[in-house]
């Protein structure tokens, strides 16, 4: 159990990319604050769209009067950590259990009820290898849209081990000073979100939105206490679709974006 009060935010960004049909193109700012006690965890993003060539996107949605799609995206999550434990000295894994809520103008809005978790393996001398897997089941039960999941593989590494690493294999010989703070992980990502839209949503009045996401990410931590951790880094989105649903929850379109790079700013801080 985590004793320790936790506020973490965050901020990624996804530069402009076109439709697979060339009109229109979007880019996307998303920021998010959690706040993290005892075996609780409570989140709140909102990813912010910003729509270029509105005319072309405006015939991609078949929306009218060149009206955009949607503007902002909220996320509400909390989870409860139901296990957290480690097998001997080289692996850990943990479950959580969580309620979310994903909207465009209206809360509550879409409603989910599922887990997530993962499992970590030392497997060389201090380097880690990450699984974790999210799935779940949303509000509307239609065969067309019933849940959602999310995968991903992440590598991790401190500054420290790399350097005994590489020492061990004669290509760094130095020991600079001041870096013990520091660590690298590498991360790929594919995850499903579904929204409710809202009311005077011009695509579909009371839909459904599915955003289809994968990512490539490099990310440099830094610690310079042991209440603070920074965290950057540059990003790849590939494989973006957005899925559309009618009020039942019945598909009806779907449209596939351009690949882009992006960036990812964190700062976790401990109290």
């Amino acid at each position: 159990m985590n004793t320790t009060f936790q506020l973490e935010t965050a901020f990624d960004y996804v530069s402009d990319a076109d439709f697979n049909n060339g009109l229109g193109g979007v880019k996307v700012f998303r920021s998010s604050l959690s706040a993290d006690y005892s075996i609780f965890n409570l989140s709140y993003m909102i990813s912010d769209f910003a729509w270029s060539r509105t005319d072309g996107v405006a015939k991609t949605f078949s929306t009218a009067d060149n009206s955009i799609p949607w503007n902002v995206l909220h996320d509400i999550t909390l989870q409860a950590r139901l296990l957290n434990n480690s097998i001997g000295d080289n692996w850990r894994y943990w479950v959580n259990g969580e309620v979310a809520s994903s909207f465009e103008t209206t809360f509550p809005g879409t409603v989910g009820v599922g887990f997530d978790g993962g499992i970590a393996y030392d497997f060389w001398d201090g380097w880690m290898l990450g699984l974790t897997a999210r799935t779940v089941a949303l509000s509307p039960l239609n065969q067309d849209l019933f849940g959602e999941t999310e995968f991903g593989l992440a590598v991790a590494v401190s500054q420290k081990t790399l350097r005994r690493t590489l020492q061990s294999l004669g290509l760094f010989m130095d020991k600079p000073e001041g870096l013990d703070s520091i660590s690298f992980n590498f991360a790929i990502s594919r995850a499903e979100k579904t929204y409710r839209l809202g009311a005077d949503n011009p695509v579909y009045q009371s839909g459904y939105l599915g955003v289809v996401r994968s990512k490539a990410g490099l990310y440099l931590d830094y610690a310079p206490n042991e209440d603070i951790v920074m965290s950057i880094g540059p990003e790849y989105h590939y494989s973006r679709e957005y899925l559309l649903y009618n009020s039942a929850g019945s598909y009806q379109s779907s449209h596939q974006l351009d690949n882009a790079f992006g960036g990812y700013v964190r700062v976790l801080w401990k109290f």
